[in-house]
């Protein structure tokens, strides 16, 4: 069976996929930062730090579905681009049957780390049946959206981008609007959090199987449709991205756990409310950069390497320069935004955000051409080159704090030297390889980006020791004052008429009518 080839229409459905991004990242920021002081209050500073933990440990048990999932959207994004649907439905059948034995696989290795996670962790007064229950259910919701992820590959695969946001601000609400209600119903407790992830996978699992099937009613699910080839093709690129993922984690996600370690919950905690920024900007820069993902492999299977290689150092080039917008302010307010958000008792961990939130600008620049690696099949090269990175930073983060007696900055600065030098130096030089281009081109690129965050973090510091920032309307209006005079010289004079073009045809019709030429 053979249809037409799908026309992923990135241009007219880019305006749709950027304005839920602009609604889910709202919501996120709104849910996100509102539920920390509200968790705070009503659990304690040493019981909210169980939090976060919980959900980092999650990071450990999705590696090898979410790598699945990369190599499932690829394969699936190319057999539906070159009009293949019974290799398709191959695909997927393969994917959705494979996933759900990798998962019923996980149970009891997530029900083991929860039960030991009140042993292994510091705790301090909670109860060990509370935390045990807290993780228990978190990893369930983690592994129920795990296999809801099938019926959100095909909505990738369609470049509908838009409905995977909504899907995903639906998980948002029903958490926030569950915990809740649950805390005013029965009082504050870490299994109801337990319970309110828990509640929202199902009810988003339900709405991404809906949406898939409207989208593309020619996938049917078929155990006959499992092919056992198909899984070993699938697997083996899996494979490396899981690698790659394990490298990534150690990059990252560690921390959190050996601050926790070394230094107590409550060192635990605050170190989150700083890494939660990082975190924070980076997803809500992948809800600008995942809208490139289908366009890469769109190239890659119509085999158009100078289209892909133009794309690519574009969309690099205009993602760094307009993240280091928010990067730079969450910097140089650090001690403001803490101040407001959690309380001035906080306010001493703003060198700790510096530390944590600037380096993310080259992840997020790199993120434009990861992709790549996957289209081409070069995760593995990829892995040999960049796994080290996650066992250096694991060794360094634990020498740091007793060689330099810093606590747990010993941590993040591992973490900075590592990140530099894995998306600062090795991926953008390996990805240019990969397709046959000079290989400083898209470090070059990234170099605008890296900029941008020095003139605005030189020029918001300068500014802050001239203005006293201490209220929320000096620093909206100080914020706002340093964002227009940043973009108004971005769109004038960095970006050049092509760059500038290629961004207003990406926004809504009515802003192209209304947006002044001088202005973009």
């Amino acid at each position: 069976m053979s249809t037409t080839p799908l026309d992923i229409k990135f241009t007219q459905r880019l305006p749709a996929n950027l304005i839920s991004n602009i609604i889910y990242f709202v919501l996120n920021i709104i849910i996100g930062l509102a539920l920390v002081p509200f968790f705070l209050e009503t659990l304690g500073t040493a019981a909210y730090g169980l939090i976060p933990l919980a959900t980092s440990i999650t990071s450990y048990i999705t590696l090898i579905i979410d790598s699945l999932n990369t190599s499932i959207s690829r394969f699936l994004t190319i057999d539906l681009q070159r009009a293949d649907i019974k290799r398709a439905n191959e695909t997927f059948n393969t994917a959705l049957f494979g996933t759900l034995g990798v998962i019923l696989l996980l149970v009891p290795f997530a029900l083991a780390a929860a039960w030991y996670a009140p042993t292994f962790f510091n705790i301090g007064d909670q109860s060990a049946t509370d935390v045990f229950v807290l993780f228990a259910l978190v990893f369930a919701s983690v592994l129920i959206r795990a296999w809801s992820s099938n019926f959100m590959v095909i909505l990738f695969a369609y470049n509908r981008l838009d409905l995977r946001n909504y899907v995903n601000c639906t998980n948002l609400f029903t958490q926030l609007v569950l915990v809740v209600i649950l805390f005013l119903c029965l009082g504050p407790s870490l299994v109801l959090v337990g319970l309110s992830y828990a509640g929202a996978a199902i009810v988003t699992f339900a709405m991404a199987f809906i949406l898939s099937k409207r989208t593309c009613p020619y996938l049917k699910i078929s155990p006959a449709s499992f092919v056992r080839a198909r899984l070993r093709e699938i697997g083996g690129m899996s494979t490396w991205v899981l690698i790659n993922s394990v490298g990534l984690l150690l990059n990252t996600q560690v921390a959190l756990i050996i601050v926790n370690k070394l230094f107590g919950d409550v060192a635990g905690a605050e170190y989150s409310l700083a890494a939660i920024w990082s975190t924070l900007l980076i997803s809500i820069a992948a809800l600008v950069t995942n809208l490139f993902t289908p366009m890469t492999y769109s190239y890659y299977a119509k085999q158009d390497r100078k289209g892909l290689i133009h794309f690519t150092s574009a969309t690099t080039k205009i993602v760094g320069l307009f993240m280091a917008l928010p990067i730079a302010l969450v910097c140089i307010f650090s001690p403001q935004l803490l101040t407001i958000w959690v309380g001035a008792e906080f306010a001493h961990l703003a060198p700790l955000i510096w530390i944590c939130v600037a380096p993310v600008i080259l992840k997020i620049m790199v993120s434009c051409i990861s992709p790549i690696t996957v289209a081409y099949n070069r995760v593995r090269s990829l892995v040999v080159l960049t796994l080290p990175m996650g066992f250096l930073n694991v060794v360094l983060a634990l020498l740091f704090p007793y060689i330099f007696d810093i606590g747990m900055y010993g941590v993040a600065l591992a973490g900075l030297i590592t990140l530099l030098l894995r998306y600062g130096v090795i991926n953008p030089l390996f990805i240019a390889s990969i397709v046959q281009i000079p290989v400083l081109t898209y470090l070059k690129k990234m170099l605008y980006g890296v900029g941008g965050l020095t003139i605005l973090s030189a020029t918001g510091l300068a500014l802050v020791s001239a203005i006293n920032v201490s209220t929320l309307p000096t620093l909206i209006l100080a914020g706002c004052g340093i964002a227009a005079v940043y973009l108004l010289f971005v769109s004038n004079v960095v970006l050049n008429s092509e760059e500038r073009e290629m961004i207003r045809s990406c926004l809504p019709e009515v802003c192209q009518r209304r947006i002044p030429s001088w202005l973009l």
